[in-house]
């Protein structure tokens, strides 16, 4: 199915763990709910970074996964390459516009993200520790870019956004060896399913237990979704 393979593409169980970061970003700087509309345009930018940013990975790791991942939809033939490249770099613009309709500080974050999975992609995650650090620092930029909901800047953010980074940076670190080891594999996606969990702990802390409830309920699709995709 054609659309499948573009849920494949972009990691669409993992686009819940990127939401619910916003939602922590978000609950650490506001002392009053923020309207629907900010938190909407800031999950739909996080979304879009997150998608552009593992459809381009996937465009860069094209030779390595034909020969690690054939089944997948690059190296399969299922995707053309260049359709790829072209929703990635359409996703991460995206990313970016939504952001800006917050606010410029929303606009800067959403860019130094874009910025980040492009320096990741394009040769630092090749490099040890650089890479899975870098990949740690997009996460801590998606908790940022939900705290930019906030009126003003906040350092209230910083704590959660760099356990996720830390977080994060495990899962980079164990996913090393992935291909050849089922128990990695276990490993990894686990950890990245749980964060929803993770960050309902966190809003349920900063505002009210239901609230906290309802983040972490956004585990619950991810899961469903993840037995039929995968999430790395």
């Amino acid at each position: 199915m054609a659309v499948k393979n573009y849920f494949q593409l972009v990691r669409a169980p993992n686009l819940f763990t990127a939401v619910t970061n916003v939602f922590t970003g978000c609950a650490a700087v506001c002392a009053t709910r923020p309207s629907v509309e900010t938190i909407t345009l800031l999950a739909f930018s996080s979304a879009c970074l997150y998608s552009g940013g593992v459809a381009l990975n996937d465009w860069c790791d094209l030779d390595v996964d034909g020969v690690e991942r054939p089944e997948r939809p690059l190296p399969s033939g299922r995707i053309a390459p260049k359709t790829a490249v072209m929703l990635a770099a359409g996703l991460l613009v995206a990313g970016v516009a939504w952001a800006a309709m917050v606010g410029a500080m929303a606009a800067l974050t959403a860019s130094a993200i874009a910025l980040l999975v492009a320096t990741y992609n394009f040769g630092l995650k090749s490099i040890p520790v650089v890479g899975p650090l870098n990949m740690g620092a997009c996460r801590f930029g998606n908790v940022l870019l939900g705290a930019c909901a906030g009126p003003v800047a906040s350092m209230r953010a910083l704590p959660f956004a760099a356990f996720m980074m830390a977080w994060v940076v495990v899962i980079s670190l164990i996913s090393a060896r992935e291909a050849t080891s089922p128990r990695r594999q276990s490993a990894v996606k686990a950890m990245v399913l749980a964060i929803p969990l993770l960050d309902g702990v966190f809003v349920g802390m900063l505002t009210t237990p239901w609230l906290g409830v309802g983040v972490a309920a956004f585990a619950l699709p991810a899961w469903l979704t993840a037995r039929q995709l995968y999430v790395t």
